[in-house]
């Protein structure tokens, strides 16, 4: 990760907005800007769930070119009527992040998290596992918004039985029409985790989609 001057935008380019834990990310479009005072952005609020935003927040915002670059700003204003839009600080540095330390391995693997801070009934969710690596995964399901809280991961290997449980970091959470994708970072894995989880890697190589689907652990 490097850090860097502010950046240049162009009207219409795509961002995604990563807020605080009130909210689900979404994406949004720039819509003007005043260097080096403010950036207006689409305020999507039916859609993302993104009307929990509040002034005074910060949002990490992150640009999508060549390289990706993150930044995080404060929100300035928030306008609903005629149209919604949020104001927010104009960057003065940013950083270039890199989203993948190891390959991805596209699966569909059945699996459940639990909220590690509230470990009630109702705070595990099922859902599907759609990549994953050494390092995290992205998963796909109905679940509350949970960025920067920590959770349990638990599946099982359709193909040997193995159980899989990890604890996870949620970095971050996208509402979509077909329910919410939260990525998650694995974090203080044991040796033993880490060592089931280089063997699932390894042995996703050649294996069919149709194989990769599994239960959830019971």
């Amino acid at each position: 990760m490097s850090s860097q001057q502010g950046p240049c935008f162009q009207v219409e380019e795509e961002v995604y907005v990563e807020p605080t834990a009130a909210s689900p990310g979404f994406h949004s479009h720039v819509v003007g800007f005043k260097v080096p005072h403010c950036l207006m952005l689409e305020h999507p609020f039916a859609d993302s769930g993104a009307h929990q935003i509040r002034i005074g927040d910060v949002l990490w915002i992150r640009c999508f070119r060549n390289k990706v670059l993150r930044f995080g700003v404060k929100v300035l204003h928030i306008l609903k009527n005629p149209i919604p839009l949020l104001f927010l600080e104009y960057p003065r540095t940013v950083e270039e992040i890199n989203l993948r330390k190891s390959e991805r391995k596209k699966v569909f693997l059945r699996g459940t998290f639990l909220d590690l801070r509230e470990r009630k009934p109702d705070r595990a969710w099922e859902g599907y596992i759609l990549d994953i690596s050494d390092s995290g995964c992205l998963m796909w399901g109905d679940f509350v918004h949970l960025v920067d809280r920590e959770v349990l991961l638990s599946f099982r290997v359709p193909w040997t039985g193995q159980d899989v449980s990890a604890k996870a970091r949620v970095v971050r959470c996208e509402v979509t029409e077909k329910g919410i994708r939260s990525g998650l970072k694995f974090v203080d894995l044991d040796d033993e985790t880490r060592s089931r989880l280089k063997e699932l890697l390894k042995s996703l190589e050649g294996k069919g989609l149709k194989a990769m689907i599994s239960k959830p652990q019971a």
